[in-house]
């Protein structure tokens, strides 16, 4: 029974963490499974925490601080992907112009809520709801395995990924099809980054833009093949990283600069794993991901 209370414990110790890669991870493979290649996520991640915390305090309820972040970074998501579809123009220069974009929204979103409230304690969830937020992560998994794998829109999301110009040809509309599906993940990607502030660590400030933890979402969902199941060990597995980085510092006895890189190497390891293994070739990314598509290119 001992044994038992000590998986749970952990399990409890590991799940804001869990909840929030997890989201984060599966809101991102949406948008990637209709081949647009995300590189704004760790700037949505951060702008998506202020939004969080100013909608928390405005509202006076940490529900309403992660719904408006949903809804900020649906509409950067909708952004996007219009630019990505309706122009011929590279994915990476509009996903890091975004990022640094969302960067500075987020510090003029959350700075001024950190200034005159200090401590978030009072908007944040509650330990009594820890569960049941990690019961609603998973019935999003669920239900956007549905989405993806048993829905024409999900068919017409992973046709317009592997090859938006058959697509068309076949009747999808591919730029209708991409703002769903970044409408969609983006509103996933901002829901789950509001978790960091108002469920795991309670408190904001602008060290947060440094942590880099919308870059691992990035590798959780890369490695997991951007399946909603198979992201589940993985976001759990990272999260474990990042929550048990100190005690891994004291029983390796590490210095804490390389303790704090734990969970990079991790997501270095995984990486590296998936483009040197089977793993890559079980677990390939859409075709055209990362591609341009401009629907009055001719092609051969």
């Amino acid at each position: 029974m001992s044994g038992l209370e000590s998986v749970l414990g952990v399990v409890e110790e590991i799940a804001a963490a869990f909840i929030t890669f997890y989201l984060v991870a599966l809101g991102h493979s949406i948008f990637e499974k209709a081949g647009l290649l995300d590189l704004a996520i760790d700037g949505i991640f951060f702008m998506s925490t202020g939004a969080a915390v100013l909608g928390a305090v405005v509202f006076g309820t940490p529900i309403a601080g992660s719904l408006i972040a949903a809804l900020v970074a649906s509409l950067f998501g909708l952004l996007m992907a219009y630019l990505l579809t309706a122009l011929p123009i590279s994915h990476g220069a509009v996903g890091l112009s975004l990022q640094f974009l969302g960067y500075g929204l987020g510090i003029v979103l959350g700075y001024p809520v950190r200034q005159q409230v200090g401590a978030l304690y009072a908007f944040c969830y509650s330990e009594e709801a820890l569960f049941e937020m990690v019961g609603l992560a998973l019935l999003l998994g669920v239900l956007t395995y549905y989405l993806i794998e048993k829905t024409k829109l999900g068919a017409a999301i992973r046709a317009s990924g592997e090859n938006p110009h058959a697509a068309s040809a076949l009747g999808v509309n591919v730029l209708a099809t991409r703002l769903v599906a970044a409408a969609i993940g983006f509103a996933i990607i901002g829901f789950g980054a509001s978790f960091f502030p108002l469920l795991w660590q309670k408190y904001w400030d602008l060290k947060v833009y440094t942590l880099g933890y919308g870059w691992l979402a990035f590798t959780i969902a890369l490695a997991a093949g951007r399946h909603p199941i198979f992201l589940i060990p993985m976001a759990f597995l990272f999260g474990g990283l990042v929550e048990y980085s100190v005690t891994i510092q004291s029983l390796l006895k590490l210095p804490a600069d390389v303790a704090k890189l734990i969970p990079f190497i991790g997501a270095l390891g995984a990486m590296l794993a998936y483009s040197f293994t089977r793993l890559g070739r079980i677990f390939a990314s859409p075709q055209s991901l990362g591609k341009i598509y401009y629907k009055e290119e001719k092609t051969l």
